[in-house]
């Protein structure tokens, strides 16, 4: 997994939307649903299988969302020590985004990029990529849309070509660029290439589900599609 985008709205607001491309034969998972992780208030879709998550936002003020892969696709080399969406909760173990990066154990676990929304007191972006030896922290511009796509699903010239799309969709929403306009890209983007499209579909993986954090000054609402059971749910966490 999967397909990522960040769009800024003004202020601390902002736009996160996440299309999770996964194996139908682990595709299921339970909507998003306040629990207690680290003595915080954490909303996320739950995978029953890893017990962990992909997309989760924290009371604290932090968004966060990881893809599969580093900077370039691995071989796979199980056993690894823990579940990647189970490093996601961990990151709420600590205060900021340094003393994760710093003093997380990394070890044996597969490559990762998290991308790391911080948005408590001013907007701050950052991506964060485990590349199975290194851990690489880098600040984004807050003040620009962006997208990532998966390294394990999606080679240097499909990540291009996808940007391309990104780009296109901006200049013609460059008035318009909400929640709205954002979760309809994320449905159509690509048109007919049914295999690299944002919602895609080949022999094995799919676009099963797309979560929709959206951060307004009172509130963070996170919505759920289930593309499978063509079901849709929200959740709302009250900001302080």
């Amino acid at each position: 997994m999967c397909t990522l985008s960040f769009v800024p709205t003004g202020g601390n607001d902002f736009v996160l939307t996440c299309n999770r491309d996964e194996s139908l034969a682990r595709a299921t998972a339970l909507p998003p649903q306040k629990q207690i992780v680290q003595h915080l208030e954490v909303l996320f879709p739950i995978d029953p299988k890893g017990k962990g998550t992909w997309i989760a936002n924290s009371a604290n003020g932090f968004s966060l969302c990881l893809l599969n892969g580093g900077f370039v696709k691995h071989k796979n080399n199980p056993p690894y020590r823990k579940s990647r969406g189970l490093v996601l909760l961990d990151f709420f173990q600590f205060n900021n985004v340094n003393q994760f990066v710093v003093n997380y154990n990394f070890n044996r676990i597969e490559p990762f990029t998290m991308v790391i929304v911080e948005y408590k007191s001013s907007l701050k972006l950052y991506e964060l990529v485990w590349d199975g030896k290194q851990a690489h922290l880098s600040v984004k511009d807050q003040k620009l849309p962006q997208i990532w796509s998966s390294t394990a699903l999606y080679p240097t010239h499909k990540k291009k070509e996808r940007e391309l799309w990104f780009e296109t969709w901006k200049i013609e929403n460059s008035e318009n660029l909400n929640a709205e306009t954002i979760k309809n890209f994320h449905i159509t983007g690509g048109g007919d290439d049914s295999e690299n499209k944002l919602v895609m579909r080949r022999s094995e993986v799919s676009t099963v589900s797309i979560t929709q954090i959206i951060r307004t000054l009172a509130s963070v609402e996170m919505s759920y599609q289930d593309m499978l059971k063509k079901t849709q749910s929200s959740a709302t966490m009250d900001l302080a």
